[in-house]
């Protein structure tokens, strides 16, 4: 029996359990502190833990570091996207065995990039009653070339008619 209550106390000794401070359990060795009131020192961390880098690491492992994007930027090539003065006309006549108008345009593309026109001519009354006959066209001329196109507008002429010809419009834009 004297070997039990040796043995109980200490236990309770150990514990922490005996203990009494401040009204709550303290920081005896091997108990636990509950939360509550206070105690006397904070809870810390376990003392074995170590302190330096493990050795046996390799230290020439090489550095890495992500690749900056770099970006580039470069502007659309300008040009005038009225090509009227891109073209010269010549040969305005009438058929009159095919009964149309005819109108030959030699397109020269002084852009670095093909570029298609679409081009509007006009046959007209010289005598300023209207418009005879019309034509569109669209062609397709790589950079630096120049390429012929022949307009007609058909129309059964029954009198002698003074007429003109005319661009009335040629836009112009780069090909796809």
């Amino acid at each position: 029996m004297r070997i039990c209550a040796v043995a109980l106390i200490g236990l309770i000794v150990l514990t922490g359990c005996g203990k009494k401070r401040g009204g709550s359990h303290g920081s005896g060795l091997g108990g636990f502190t509950s939360g509550g009131n206070g105690g006397d020192s904070p809870l810390s961390g376990p003392s074995d833990l170590p302190s330096a880098t493990p050795s046996g690491l390799p230290t020439d492992l090489p550095s890495y570091s992500a690749p900056t994007p770099s970006y580039t930027y470069s502007a659309p090539p300008t040009y005038n996207s009225n090509g009227t003065n891109d073209i010269t006309a010549s040969g305005c006549d009438y058929d009159e065995s095919a009964h149309s108008f005819e109108y030959t345009l030699s397109v020269r593309n002084p852009e670095t990039q093909s570029m298609r026109y679409g081009i509007s001519i006009q046959w007209d009354n010289q005598d300023g009653s209207g418009m005879l006959g019309s034509d569109y066209q669209s062609i397709t001329v790589p950079p630096g070339s120049t390429q012929t196109v022949n307009a007609s507008s058909y129309r059964y002429l029954t009198q002698q008619t003074s007429f003109t010809c005319k661009v009335t419009s040629a836009l112009k834009y780069p090909s796809s």
